[in-house]
């Protein structure tokens, strides 16, 4: 049988777990959202590079390997930008 003192202590544990769980999902909250604003720079901060990209007729090995590369990094680019908005909104965060 447990003594006043280890039931205290132990309700005192748990008390302090479940303010951490809570902190963690804030924490949580605050990095998805984080996340999201470092994409939503990426098309503005990167418009000169991404246009000149676009405009590469593939006449060489360089131009070839830019297009393509700038391809997969706009699926990859989306398919997070997807996942992070399907989080947010689990998570029911506005983030407009």
């Amino acid at each position: 049988m447990a003594t006043i003192s280890e039931v205290k202590t132990a309700l005192d544990t748990i008390a302090e777990q479940i303010a951490e769980a809570a902190r963690n999902r804030a924490d949580g909250k605050q990095l998805i959202l984080r996340a999201q604003g470092i994409l939503r720079t990426i098309p503005t901060q990167h418009a000169a590079v991404l246009t000149e990209i676009e405009g590469y007729a593939p006449t060489g090995a360089f131009q070839t390997l830019a297009k393509d590369e700038k391809a997969k990094l706009a699926t990859e680019f989306m398919a997070l930008k997807t996942a992070i908005e399907t989080e947010l909104t689990a998570l029911n965060v506005s983030y407009e």
